[in-house]
């Protein structure tokens, strides 16, 4: 073993550099979901473990680096060169065009590749110095792993924070800085002066690069979704932890509409654009009178304000403000506008209050939340209830694991928005629509009639139409019948204007699927007709909260035979071969991680440390299976946490930093504790597989039966269900190393390995089996996993009684 310098440095330099690396692991992907697609920014995470594995195989075929002394020279050094390759890591992606289609195919596999290496490079470096000190220091496994978990836990809290204050490439030199900061502290009095020196540089200079940046942006996404972006353009942009907004330079012109009648006379307006992530988009009006504005009355997105042009009006997606405008244009006495994303909400409250006229009105109210748990937990009601084309397909922290699930598109999000209408009030959302493809709108129309049918009418029919205008189309939905007045005014209008009645009370519907749809007796006949089609139409339940994957896995071949050339199925078509591509890629780690370190050190098996083949592979399942466990449990419950807490960041925040921070506490535990004692090595598995199963079933209970509670009372709840898990997942990997260190095992590294890369397949794998199948799988699997263990614990135990 080796000498060491203060036990104290040590602790701190693995709490520094797993938080930096998972930090950076956020950060990236957060920055790629900018310059690149959202399914390619997914990528982050494959290549992180990519270069995390590279970096703990490197521990083990060369141990000469690590013995002794040389531990520390080797571990400093490692965490300089994280700090001086992330950096340039940031550059590259910054330039390379990742995702433009007008290149060749190799000319973009060349990229990819690229791209690729720029990921994993950094994580290399730090996977070289996680796993040396995890495997090769003389403290306890318990203690440095605890270290470990603790800084991956304030790893989440600093990417939440720091994107408030820094924009994303700030933030990842930050991150090189923290990794220089970590190898100070493992230089100790084991590494030379001169190395020091070059830490407090490097620490320094990246420090004062990353504050300089935030004022100059130098550093920053200048290929944005394949192509070079104009930032001459831009005159306001920000970054948080789920968006990139950017707002273009004030314009005169002709106004921006959504669906446009043909009807419309021509108006010139004063506009800004803004653009989210590089490209969904949104616009802020000047409004000084209703003048400014008066255009809105020819958009198909505002039909429903015609039928109920007074009382309240709530706004679900408030972006640029363009629908509290409509709103007020049409008479509606207030407006509360609710935004999950408070950029736009601070936008409007500041930069532009003047512009957009809204803010100072007393009759506007902006609300900052997640629009399911405002009005989940407050009594605002309203006659008219409108969501605008509100996508959320973001790259966010928790989206790295839970990829498209969206909670305001399930049927139980939709029952909580009918239930805050005034009797006689409607509520109103617009889609993406392909005229010569109506059919595309299915999932849509299905989740309208489920939701009716799950709030207690049988007849949808009466109380559903849809009004659709070039490639939009808008429904309109009551919990009462429309009415003759109704009908007579959609007709009326869409006469007038041009619209195209797609679906109305009354009225034969002319597309096939859309029309077995609306004539469904009931819920159970509405899942039989949905499920005989070639697409998922079924309505999406908090269950499995994926609206906007409609493909079926016994489909996909013949699905994509016939591909479409746009929508949302060509959309899911990339989306899922990428997620398919990330799984076979990271399936050949896996592969590679067990095989090659065993043939480049070419030894029989039966000589790999001082034990038997019988004994290193049991080991070598254990701590992949608890690899799999760890990853599927925390997949499974954010997935269910987003749903319970209805917001996004609320989900990375309380699920990763609760499940590793009691992780944390769980691993310092297991020093105390008589784990590795019979009986208690067999119990605790078990006791680990019932906890995360009553857990999550427990979750799903509470999402039903807390609907009305406040958010602290949520989040507290979230927490107390949560920590007991984590603090039992925190056992596994610490205990684990103690049985095999036991029997002189000289391969920790390669176990490190294999639960990490492990742990990583199971992280593509998990959001594969959410979509195609439920929430719900992904637990049962981690259940399964956690419950072998004691077979192999059984094997392991048995040779050391031999012994």
């Amino acid at each position: 073993m080796s000498e060491q310098p203060d036990k104290r440095r040590i602790y701190l330099g693995m709490f520094l550099i797993a938080l930096t690396s998972l930090a950076l692991e956020i950060t990236f992907t957060r920055f790629l979901s900018v310059t690149t697609w959202y399914h390619l920014a997914f990528f982050t995470i494959g290549t992180a473990m990519l270069g995390m594995t590279a970096g703990a195989t490197i521990v083990y075929l060369k141990p000469h680096w690590f013995a002794g002394k040389r531990l520390y020279q080797t571990i400093t050094e490692s965490s300089y060169a994280f700090a001086l390759v992330t950096p340039f890591s940031l550059v590259v992606l910054s330039v390379t065009p990742l995702g433009n289609a007008d290149f060749s195919i190799f000319v973009r596999i060349l990229f990819t590749l690229i791209s690729t290496t720029a990921c994993a490079v950094p994580f290399f470096f730090s996977g070289i110095a996680v796993s040396g000190i995890l495997t090769k220091s003389t403290l306890p496994y318990g203690h440095i792993y605890a270290s470990d978990l603790l800084g991956a836990a304030m790893g989440c809290l600093l990417v939440l924070g720091g994107l408030e204050l820094f924009d994303a490439p700030s933030l990842i030199i930050l991150c090189a800085a923290i990794g220089a900061l970590a190898g100070l502290c493992f230089a100790g009095r084991l590494v030379g002066t001169r190395q020091k020196r070059m830490g407090f540089l490097l620490v320094a200079s990246l420090v004062a690069i990353s504050i300089i940046n935030t004022q100059v942006r130098w550093l920053r996404p200048y290929i944005v979704k394949g192509y070079k972006d104009n930032i001459s353009d831009y005159q306001y942009e920000e970054w948080n932890s789920f968006s990139h907004v950017v707002v273009y330079q004030e314009e005169t012109g002709p106004p921006w509409y959504w669906a446009q009648s043909f009807q419309a006379p021509e108006y010139t307006v004063t506009q800004h654009m803004m653009r989210i992530d590089g490209s969904a988009g949104t616009t802020v009006h000047q409004f000084r009178s209703d003048e400014d504005i008066e255009f809105l009355y020819y958009d198909a997105t505002n039909v429903a304000h015609y039928l109920r042009p007074d009382g309240r009006a709530c706004v679900i997606g408030v972006g640029g403000g363009r629908d509290i405008q409509s709103a007020l244009l049409f008479g509606h006495d207030s407006v509360v506008g609710v935004e999950l994303n408070p950029i736009f909400t601070r936008l409007l409250r500041n930069e532009f209050a003047d512009f957009s006229g809204l803010a100072d009105r007393p009759d506007v109210e902006l609300v900052a939340d997640e629009a399911r748990s405002y009005f989940s937990r407050t009594d605002v009601e309203c006659n008219v209830m409108q969501m605008s084309l509100v996508d959320t397909w973001a790259a966010t922290g928790a989206g790295a694991f839970a990829l498209s699930e969206n909670s305001i598109y399930t049927i139980e999000a939709w029952q909580v928005f009918l239930n805050r209408l005034d009797d006689g009030g409607v509520f109103t959302v617009s889609r993406w629509y392909n005229p010569e493809n109506p059919s595309g709108i299915g999932r849509f129309v299905s989740l309208a009639v489920g939701t009716l049918f799950e709030s207690g009418i049988d007849t949808p029919a009466d109380h559903i139409t849809i009004v659709s205008n070039g490639y939009i189309s808008t429904l309109i939905m009551s919990r009462e019948p429309l009415t003759d007045d109704d009908i007579s005014t959609l007709r009326a209008i869409s006469d007038d204007l041009d619209y195209e009645l797609t679906i109305l009370p009354g009225q034969q519907t002319a597309d096939p699927t859309l029309r077995a749809i609306m004539e469904a007796q009931s819920m159970a006949d509405l899942l039989d007709i949905v499920g005989a089609m070639p697409y998922n139409y079924a309505p999406p339940r908090d269950e499995s909260p994926y609206f906007f994957h409609q493909l079926r896995f016994k489909n996909l071949a013949a699905i994509s035979q016939d591909e479409p050339e746009e929508g949302v199925i060509k959309g899911n078509l990339e989306a899922t071969r990428t997620l398919a591509l990330l799984i076979i890629c990271l399936s050949v780690l896996v592969i590679a991680t067990v095989a090659v370190p065993l043939l480049i050190k070419k030894r029989n098996l039966s000589k790999l440390g001082e034990i038997p083949p019988a004994v290193i592979w049991p080991a070598a399942v254990y701590f992949s299976l608890i690899g799999i466990g760890f990853m599927l449990t925390e997949i499974g419950l954010i997935q269910r946490l987003s749903v319970f807490l209805s917001h996004p960041i609320y989900a990375l925040g309380i699920l990763l930093f609760t499940v590793i921070l009691s992780a944390g506490i769980g691993s310092l535990l297991s020093e105390r504790l008589p784990l590795t004692n019979r009986p208690w090595i067999f119990i605790y598995p078990v006791v680990t597989a019932a906890a995360i199963l009553g857990s999550y079933f427990l979750l799903s209970y509470l999402v039903r039966q807390m609907v009305t509670a406040t958010m602290l009372i949520k989040v507290i709840t979230s927490i107390l269900i949560i920590a007991p898990v984590g603090i039992l997942l925190g056992f596994f990997f610490p205990t684990g190393m103690k049985l095999v260190e036991a029997l002189g095992a000289e391969e920790t590294p390669w176990y490190w390995a294999l639960n990490g890369i492990f742990g990583t397949l199971c992280s593509a794998l998990g959001v594969f089996l959410a979509i195609f199948s439920s929430i719900s799988t992904n637990i049962y699997i981690a259940v399964v996993a956690y419950g072998l263990l004691p077979i192999f614990i059984y094997q392991i135990v048995r040779w050391q009684g031999r012994s």
